[in-house]
């Protein structure tokens, strides 16, 4: 027996309709599977290469803040001034500050060094901090390759 579609044109009885609900169903479960699933690393570590182009800044005109690597793995230590003998900065509210008062002293760069082990999370928290400080300059530390 033959059907007669909304066009006009008979249909063949054999002829199912394709049903893709379960398919959409199928694709949003493991949209939702994979999102709960999956682990978002934001303190991944990225290895810098080593600089071939920059100028020079001189450090006695430049504050320092020091980004250390803990070596048994916790939690990077952020040191105001150079090496790892400076006071620590417990929040970034008092490496905001300390930037800001060597700005009020003239000091209108600030120098971001970091260990190579230290994960880029960490220094770009510091980066972040410093860009809300308005007239500052900051530059990254880079050792030269050996």
């Amino acid at each position: 027996m033959a059907r007669r579609s909304m066009s006009g044109k008979k249909k063949k009885a054999d002829e199912a309709d394709l049903d893709i609900t379960p398919m959409i169903d199928v694709t949003f479960l493991l949209l939702i599977f994979f999102m709960v699933a999956s682990k978002m690393d934001p303190q991944k570590q990225a290895n810098v290469p080593p600089a071939v182009h920059g100028a020079g800044v001189d450090a006695n005109a430049a504050t320092i803040v020091s980004v250390f690597a803990d070596p048994g793995g916790g939690p990077a230590r952020v040191v105001l001034g150079d090496g790892p003998d400076g006071e620590e900065a417990p929040s970034m509210e008092l490496v905001k500050r300390y930037v800001q008062t060597g700005l009020q002293d003239g000091k209108e760069i600030c120098i971001v060094k970091a260990d190579r082990d230290v994960n880029e999370g960490k220094v770009q928290e510091v980066l972040k901090v410093l860009g809300e400080l308005e007239g500052l300059q900051f530059a990254v530390g880079v050792k030269d390759p050996q």
